[in-house]
């Protein structure tokens, strides 16, 4: 309940356009796709039937690059079309979960060498360890390239203390944080990024879009470069994004990258027929106790049986105030859980 829940805020957040009522089906769809993109890994000759667009943005094999894709559509396809042209890959991926995926594809990888006889370099780097951006720095100036996901993962959420590692950027309708290491790895190695979407068309075909490189400018500022960047990285998804909501695993968990809003009082107004604030608001039952959820700040507050009962039964009730009395009637108010 809580993780659909979740997603749904998610949507409604960051693209708002999307019908609240359309929300289920969009979170069937999501799980429907990842079965996909778990299949598409684990058959070999899925990379074979990939339809690459925009190639004249595809650098040479021995040109390194900062491959810069996300969690649209097939999107592990990525790795196994590079290894498959001839290069040298290193594939960043969080701790954990991510992990698991960059085992796999380490077996799909030595698939495609025992079937074909690639020979070419494939390495993963656990994006958690402390040596993760000098090896990777070294690798870029080995002329081996990079593959990183820029959307992220859960693990790679902020955390308190880690601030000067995150950016904001604008993603729909809000802002979120992200790391600002890859463009810091381009500028540092003198290495483009090269935006790369995945995406799967209405027959199934898989889609590698390749869009064009945003390319450091010697002896820049760092720092405004990595923040044009990043930007520049979530635009490219953006309009995919748009087309292809159902395609997108980052819809469960953006919420941990979206930057804090600030709330809003609602202490002041003069309710003459108070009404739950359903827009904002979600009521679940959990084991423990009924919750309810702040879609827009993501803030749970416990409550008890009755009040439950109260805020979904308000059309019968005459007196709110004189039902949960004065200071909780004011602190509901302020927290525009009634409206």
């Amino acid at each position: 309940m809580m993780k659909f829940t979740t997603f749904s805020a998610n949507v409604e957040n960051v693209v708002p356009q999307i019908p609240r009522a359309s929300h289920e089906n969009l979170f069937r769809q999501v799980m429907q796709h990842e079965i996909y993109a778990t299949f598409d890994q684990q058959c070999l000759s899925a990379g074979e039937l990939v339809r690459l667009n925009g190639t004249s943005h595809l650098p040479e094999a021995n040109q390194p690059a900062i491959y810069c894709t996300y969690h649209l559509g097939s999107y592990r396809l990525l790795t196994s079309m590079l290894f498959r042209r001839g290069v040298d890959c290193v594939l960043m991926v969080g701790s954990s979960m991510n992990r698991n995926q960059g085992d796999d594809m380490t077996r799909h990888i030595e698939g495609l060498r025992q079937q074909y006889g690639y020979t070419n370099v494939f390495r993963v780097v656990e994006a958690g360890s402390p040596t993760a951006a000098l090896t990777v720095l070294r690798e870029l100036k080995a002329g081996r390239s990079l593959i990183v996901y820029v959307d992220g993962s859960p693990e790679s959420a902020p955390q308190p203390g880690e601030e000067s590692q995150y950016l904001s950027v604008r993603l729909g309708n809000r802002r979120i944080l992200t790391r600002k290491g890859v463009a810091y790895l381009s500028h540092a190695a003198g290495v483009p990024l090269v935006p790369v979407v995945s995406y799967r068309e209405q027959d199934l075909t898989n889609v590698l879009r390749f869009q064009r490189a945003i390319r450091p400018i010697k002896k820049s500022d760092r720092e405004m470069y990595c923040h044009e960047a990043m930007q520049q990285l979530y635009d490219a998804l953006w309009p995919y994004l748009l087309r292809y909501p159902e395609q997108w695993s980052g819809w469960n968990h953006i919420h941990s990258f979206l930057e804090p809003e600030k709330p809003r009082s609602g202490l002041g107004r003069q309710l003459t027929k108070p009404a739950f604030n359903a827009d904002r608001y979600a009521l679940c039952d959990m084991e423990q106790a009924p919750i309810l959820f702040d879609r827009r700040l993501y803030q749970t507050y416990e409550i008890t049986d009755d009040l439950r009962d109260l805020l979904l039964n308000l059309n019968n009730v005459e007196s709110v105030e004189n039902e949960v009395g004065q200071d909780l009637f004011d602190e509901l108010v302020e927290l525009e859980v009634l409206c």
